[in-house]
């Protein structure tokens, strides 16, 4: 599985009343305040993680909200991740729920409350045991820098259908239709791997060369991270900029054990399937199928076909069990041969002292 470092940061716009973006942190979802700036690390080693960025539109109270339905049922949905697996996880089957899901959850409890457009877009990065799977609906975007090498994850819509399809969750303008992804993917993880989730408001002006920079700068981890959110902000800070970056620390090549189960379990006691409060509930609708569905399956092809020549994860720690048990062995031996030779060194300073003290009383009383 595998050991992350975690940091985010968000600042609300100039030209905004409220900031209606979001990222998760471990269990919570921030920021606290709708204004302001906010900042929180972690670091995890959960054999399932889940991370998420929303950026939200339509006014205080409806796009924060929209977000934060967003973070609610994507939490629900990895609670329940072994519904998903065969025992492979279905990924695509999983995202294509999620997406139903969240965009008939706004257009359920937000859309009829708002008098302009509402919705949100999302980023969300789910890393099961050393494999990371990616979803992008609309405006966010996904990075990931490996080797020296920052790479934008997102694809491009088709344009044949692009102006026919709503690009992020909650839009009114087709309700029985699912917004399409514009990020759909899976690749193993590397040590070393950093993938970023970001908001426009993050990414709309800031360069990707200057970004690729910041994050080589020869400086700790999530000093570069504040680095580039500061050089972002200076680029433009007139809309809600949002960064949560990733980092791999190490990866260990184990099976789920209890610690999966506890973090799930955390999940579903966290998240649960709970309702948002005096929200009405979803009504199923009727989902239309199109030529789309084959685009998307192609969008699904393993990020290892896209970043060539890459080191594959390293199995250096296969064995570590029975490693473990020699090195055990061989210290008992070295603390033995150790305890041995400081009794036998006491005996014999004991029996010299022994020695010198009679030497001299014999030397007394022969005086």
């Amino acid at each position: 599985m595998a050991r992350t470092m975690v940091i985010g940061l968000t600042e609300s716009g100039t030209s905004t009343k409220v900031n209606e973006d979001s990222f998760s942190c471990g269990d919570r979802v921030y920021p606290d305040m709708i204004t302001g700036s906010e900042e929180q690390t972690l670091g995890a080693s959960d054999y399932t993680q889940v991370y998420i960025v929303t950026q939200g539109f339509g006014g205080s109270g409806v796009g924060d909200l929209a977000g934060r339905i967003i973070q609610r049922v994507s939490k629900d949905f990895v609670a329940k991740l072994d519904e998903y697996k065969h025992p492979k996880l279905d990924f695509n089957r999983f995202a294509r729920d999620l997406i139903h899901e969240t965009h008939l959850r706004v257009l359920a409890q937000i859309a009829p409350r708002a008098d302009q457009g509402v919705g949100a877009s999302f980023a969300l990065l789910l890393i099961d045991a050393n494999t990371a799977y990616i979803l992008n609906i609309g405006d966010t975007k996904i990075h990931l820098y490996r080797d020296s090498e920052l790479y934008s994850l997102l694809d491009p819509y088709d344009e044949t259908i692009k102006d026919n399809q709503p690009i992020y969750i909650g839009n009114q303008g087709d309700p029985f239709e699912d917004p399409l992804p514009n990020t759909m993917k899976r690749f193993d993880l590397t040590t070393g791997d950093i993938i970023l989730l970001s908001t426009e408001g993050f990414h709309a002006n800031f360069h990707h060369k200057h970004l690729a920079e910041d994050i080589a700068a020869p400086d700790a981890f999530a000093a570069n991270i504040r680095l580039a959110q500061i050089h972002s902000r200076q680029a433009d800070n007139s809309k809600n900029g949002t960064i949560l970056a990733i980092k791999v620390r190490d990866l260990e090549l184990v099976k789920p054990d209890d610690s999966a189960k506890k973090s799930v379990e955390r999940l579903q006691k966290s998240y649960g399937s709970q309702v948002e409060e005096n929200a009405a509930p979803a009504k199923s609708r009727t989902t239309r199928r199109n030529s789309k569905d084959k685009s998307q399956e192609a969008e699904q092809e393993p990020m290892n076909q896209l970043i060539n020549n890459k080191q594959p994860v390293s199995n250096s720690n296969i064995n570590n069990g029975e490693k473990d048990g020699d090195i055990a062995k061989q210290d008992r031996k070295v603390r033995v041969k150790k305890d041995l030779k400081t009794f036998g060194l006491s005996l014999l300073i004991g029996f010299l002292v022994g020695l010198a003290v009679i030497l001299v009383m014999w030397f007394v009383i022969l005086r």
